[in-house]
């Protein structure tokens, strides 16, 4: 794998998402139809977000996708409603994550298991395989590919609905209470506007970032900011019944 952030192409960018993305969202318990699935799930997931960061996202159909997927443009769409779901495809075990992580009373409080879940979430250009420099480079792209297409800004949020869904489901599981019940109504709000300040203030210090572990640093530090006004909320949400 190259260490030079602008020697990476689609090739170079796929081989990565390989090495580092094989076993995510795996079950253990998963069957041999289900692990296949998966599998092609994957590899067109990691197929296009290859090629809209090397060509752009409006510059790539779902037909080239498809075709360098190995797959049929109808299998493309068996597994991705639109064409932007296909790049914003890692805010999915992102909220399975989260919602696995507020479900269940534990002796962290509920403040700390979010800042947790959330601090640790992965995000394009974490990954060993490249030194610091081609990790900020490849952040940079991402970042610059969803700002630079219409349809990915209008489609950033298009996730919300199913995050309220699920965190709901979880927090009111935690607690014992109702999904639609105002008090967990407004911890999932909360919580998801954690997510937010995270996502954006990657969007935002990532142009001015010398280093990918100032940036990540940054970001921390703004997480932990809104944290701090999250807590009261959330320190509240958990001594409900």
């Amino acid at each position: 794998m190259t260490d030079k952030g602008d020697d990476l192409d689609v090739d170079a960018i796929l081989k990565l998402f390989q090495e580092t993305l094989a076993d995510e969202g795996r079950d253990p318990n998963e069957g041999l139809r289900e692990r296949k699935k998966r599998q092609v799930r994957q590899r067109i997931s990691n197929v296009a977000t290859a090629m809209f960061l090397t060509h752009g996202f409006d510059n790539v159909t779902v037909a080239e996708v498809a075709a360098a997927s190995e797959v049929s443009e109808q299998t493309v769409f068996n597994y991705f409603t639109t064409k932007e779901s296909m790049f914003f495809d890692r805010s999915e075990p992102m909220i399975t994550a989260l919602a696995d992580a507020v479900r269940e009373r534990s002796t962290a409080s509920l403040i700390e298991v979010v800042v947790q879940s959330i601090s640790s979430e992965i995000h394009p250009g974490r990954w060993d395989a490249l030194d610091d420099a081609a990790q900020l480079h490849l952040i940079r792209l991402f970042c610059d590919v969803a700002t630079g297409s219409p349809s990915l800004v209008a489609a950033r949020f298009a996730d919300l609905p199913r995050f309220i869904d699920e965190v709901s489901i979880a927090l009111a599981q935690r607690i014992g209470a109702d999904p639609i019940d105002p008090e967990v109504q407004f911890a999932t709000i909360v919580i998801a506007g954690l997510v937010q300040v995270r996502v954006q203030s990657a969007f935002h210090h990532v142009k001015v970032a010398t280093s990918f572990a100032a940036l990540n640093d940054v970001i921390h530090r703004d997480f932990l900011k809104a944290a701090q006004l999250a807590e009261p909320t959330l320190t509240a949400f958990d001594k409900l019944r």
